[in-house]
């Protein structure tokens, strides 16, 4: 069995997208580190009784597995705050905008970092400038080299 757990499916028509309520245990995030700035403001969000009006996160599969693409302070502040689901929007991985290859390598590098879950990233909460420098700059980084073809 595939590590897949969906609670339940609706449809959103005014998007006409189908969403899912995920777990958000079964969500390997696809990022090393969350932004402080962004986590704010969903925790305000919260904080005001708003989080129903924050936007679905993106998922995909990846090596059988969700990955979340776009949602990480979303998907935290669920977290931190007692949520056992979220809902989410998935995505074929070929569909989305960005590198496939980047997407691919942070899933798989994740477990070498200690991230699995979204409660992995409790300590790697970061000031927007150590997120610019540790995170995109690392993306970009990454991303420069493969184009260059002197990547993994």
């Amino acid at each position: 069995m595939n590590r897949i757990r969906i609670i339940h499916m609706k449809y959103r028509r005014r998007e006409n997208r189908g969403c899912m309520l995920v777990r958000i245990d079964a969500l390997r995030p696809n990022n090393l580190y969350i932004s402080r700035a962004k986590l704010d403001r969903v925790r305000s969000a919260w904080l005001q009784g708003k989080q129903s009006l924050l936007p679905p996160v993106l998922v995909t599969l990846i090596d059988g597995e969700l990955s979340l693409i776009d949602g990480h302070s979303r998907t935290y502040a669920a977290y931190e705050n007692g949520e056992s689901g979220i809902t989410a929007v998935f995505e074929n991985i070929h569909e989305i905008p960005g590198s496939t290859a980047l997407y691919e390598y942070i899933h798989r590098a994740g477990p070498d970092h200690g991230i699995m879950t979204i409660a992995d990233l409790k300590n790697r909460i970061l000031d927007p400038p150590e997120y610019e420098r540790l995170w995109i700059g690392w993306c970009n980084a990454w991303t420069e080299e493969i184009e260059r073809g002197h990547g993994d």
